[in-house]
């Protein structure tokens, strides 16, 4: 996982095809008690921490299930289908973090139009610096994040493990892309 990546991603080809692999992760969706911790929507799958575990940048593991674009054509990869994981920060957390970056993205606008209307009135252009302290504050917010997502690389492993068992207790099996 590159450590630049703010949301880190992974594919795992499965194997089965899509249908038999939603059908038999459904079935163990309704087995567990667990709903909060374990969501599926169709296609669409997510897990999630206990709230005793949650930390400020804590994340959770949000799946698709989809038919593999390069491996559908193969006839002796026919039966097999791609699982598309994403991490990102719990919802609240990931929405203040784009909230924050739209009032920089807006700030850093109007500072610009200002200043440049400044800049033409031969006035002092003020208005750059509100432009420049709203890019120091989303480059600051960026760098907040990779340090988040590092602090919480524990609980990404754990997360993927997870998965990984939801997977193995469904018999849904990783498929070897050997030949």
């Amino acid at each position: 996982m590159p450590w630049i990546q703010l949301r880190p991603t992974f594919d795992w080809t499965l194997e089965g095809n899509r249908q038999d692999c939603l059908s038999a992760l459904q079935q163990q969706f309704q087995l567990e008690a667990k709903t909060d911790l374990f969501l599926l929507h169709g296609e669409y799958g997510e897990l999630h921490l206990p709230p005793d575990q949650h930390r400020l940048w804590s994340p959770h593991l949000s799946f698709v299930i989809m038919d593999h674009p390069s491996l559908s054509t193969a006839p002796q990869h026919a039966n097999r289908c791609l699982l598309h994981g994403r991490f990102a920060p719990r919802v609240e957390v990931w929405t203040a973090v784009w909230i924050a970056y739209l009032v920089c993205l807006c700030v850093s606008f109007f500072g610009a139009i200002f200043g440049y209307v400044q800049w033409r009135l031969g006035v002092s252009v003020w208005g750059l610096w509100m432009t420049l302290a709203a890019l120091l504050v989303w480059i600051g917010i960026y760098f907040v994040a990779l340090v988040g997502q590092q602090w919480s690389i524990d609980q990404i492993v754990q997360l993927r493990e997870r998965l990984e068992e939801r997977l193995q207790q469904a018999g849904i099996a990783r498929a070897r892309l050997d030949g």
